[in-house]
Order: structure tokens, then sequence, then C-alpha cells
């Protein structure tokens, strides 16, 4: 008896454990009644429970919260994605995303955020769509920003548009890009006339300042500039402004200016 009573409950056991189950997973008490997507901004929230696979009507218990966050993890702009059940209805999606704060000029656009973080490549002449207005960066790489000193770069450079920006500079001349070298620091070129602007490194909102004056200054004369020079450290009221020489015409008449 003890021994036929042991074999009937080894063998009831599984049966049972199987019948609970296929109660659990077809109950309408744990059918899929609210999700909640939160924290998300450029990605859409179809687009986001669309890769998840994640439906209204389906058993909670259906929901494959490793597999759809690392799946939504792959998406644009997502940086981090939390999936969480709430039993009995309801499936939680958090999502973090990138903040693009500038587009590195490589082959082609890698938008990066303000770490250096390069989370989206973009083929050369693609659509950039609301991305058109982040400042373009060159002179640094995409490799580059796995050094630490490459992104104290990219900060003078973010730093600089950022400034600009908020100068108004932009109603005088557009900015196209800005450039960073090591040994150079930082430069510009702005759209319109394609002018190049050294500015070197640090103070520069007193640089800037001194530009909006060269500007403001060539506008007004109805004169363009190939070049300013805004980048003397011992006196910033020194500035040089020209035009660079065409070929076999000397050497281009170059102006020093104190605005």
């Amino acid at each position: 008896m003890p021994f036929a009573f042991l074999a009937v409950v080894a063998l009831g056991l599984p049966y049972l454990t199987f019948q609970a189950y296929v109660h659990t997973v077809s109950s309408s008490y744990f059918a899929l009644k609210h999700v909640e997507v939160r924290g998300h901004d450029r990605v859409g929230q179809d687009q986001i429970l669309a890769a998840a696979q994640i439906v209204v009507g389906m058993n909670v218990f259906s929901v494959d919260t490793s597999r759809s966050e690392a799946v939504i993890s792959g998406l644009d702009f997502v940086k981090a994605v939390r999936v969480e059940r709430r039993l009995p209805d309801r499936v939680e999606v958090r999502i973090e995303e990138y903040v693009p704060a500038a587009l590195l000029v490589e082959d082609g656009y890698t938008v990066i955020d303000a770490e250096g973080k390069g989370f989206l490549k973009l083929a050369a002449g693609a659509p950039l769509g609301a991305l058109i207005d982040l400042p373009l960066i060159s002179g640094l790489t995409r490799a580059d920003l796995a050094s630490e000193r490459s992104v104290v770069l990219l900060g003078h450079a973010l730093e600089v548009a950022r400034i600009y920006d908020e100068m108004g500079l932009g109603q005088l001349q557009k900015l196209s890009q800005v450039h960073v070298d090591a040994v150079m620091g930082v430069s510009l070129v702005t759209e319109e006339t394609g002018t190049e602007v050294r500015l070197g490194w640090g103070r520069y909102g007193e640089r800037l300042e001194r530009l909006r004056v060269v500007q403001s200054t060539l506008i007004r004369r109805g004169m363009d500039a190939d070049y300013v020079l805004v980048d003397q450290d011992g006196d910033l009221g020194r500035v040089a402004v020209g035009r660079r020489p065409e070929p076999g015409s000397g050497d281009g008449g170059g102006v020093r200016a104190t605005p």
C-alpha cells in the first residue's frame, strides 16, 4: 500500500501541475488588459510593443520579459529598458532614451550624446529629420571617443556650439560645423559664407563676443571673409580677418583688425 500510494502521488503530481498551468495560462483573470510605457519620446509606443510582441489580451505569463528587454534595447535611441509584469493583468515598460547632443561627421553621421556615446549611425545622404538642428562635430571619430582625452575635446566643441546658439550668433551666420583639434583647439565653419573661425582654447564667451563684432561689421559692409582668427591668448582684442590667397596672387592681403 505505501508503494502504491507513492506511485499514485508520483504520477498524479505532474498531471495536477500541468492542469494548474493550463488553467493559469488560459484563465481570463490573467489576460493582459493594461500596458504602460513610460520614458519614451523619440521611440513610438506602437514600435516598442510590436518589437516586444506584447499584445493586449495575451496571457500576462506569456510576456517574456527578458526577451522583450533584449529586443527593445536594439531600437534606435533606447539606452536602457525594464519590462515587468504586474499581476494579474498589467505590464510596465520603462524606457531610458539617449539624448542626442551632436552629429559626428565621419563616413556619414554618428549621433552621439553629451558623454560621447555614439548610438546611431546614419549613412551619408540619409535624411536627418529633427536631427538637422544638432551641431556637426568634425575632427573626432567614434573610435576616438573611447579615450577620455577625446571625450574632453568633444566637451569643448559642445560648449562652443551651446554658447554660439545662446548668444544668437546663428542669426548673423548660421553654424555649419565645429571642428576640434588636439593642438589648434576649436574652430568653426559658417554655413552661408564658409568662413573658418579659429577660437583656440578656453574663454569661449569672450572670443565669440569678438566674433559677433566682426560678423556684424562684415555684414554691414557687405563683405565676406575666408577666415577670422580669434585664437590669440594674450590679447583677445586682436582679431585677424582676411581672405585666403588666390593662386599666383601673393599673400592674399590678409588684414588684422581690432574691432
